[in-house]
């Protein structure tokens, strides 16, 4: 299962994002950080994004190192 958790530089990027009017990804970022990690399904879910654009976001801010995708061995059920 994969999980993305929001970095240290992400928290501090929140902010900025806010100042430069970037909301919507100041948004997706403070709900990494409150629910400490969420899959790819749980972000779309609470975000009410498709599950595409939900992993085409979780990609950017990884690549940008405001998140970091956490690989673990537990499986769903």
């Amino acid at each position: 299962m994969e999980l993305y958790v929001l970095t240290q530089t992400g928290r501090k990027a929140i902010s900025k994002l806010r100042q430069r009017g970037e909301e919507l990804d100041a948004k997706l970022l403070d709900y990494l950080g409150m629910a400490e990690g969420a899959t790819v399904e749980q972000f779309a879910e609470a975000m009410n994004l498709d599950q595409k654009v939900a992993y085409d976001k979780l990609r950017t801010f990884s690549a940008r190192r405001w998140a970091w995708r956490k690989t673990t061995k537990l499986a769903r059920f």
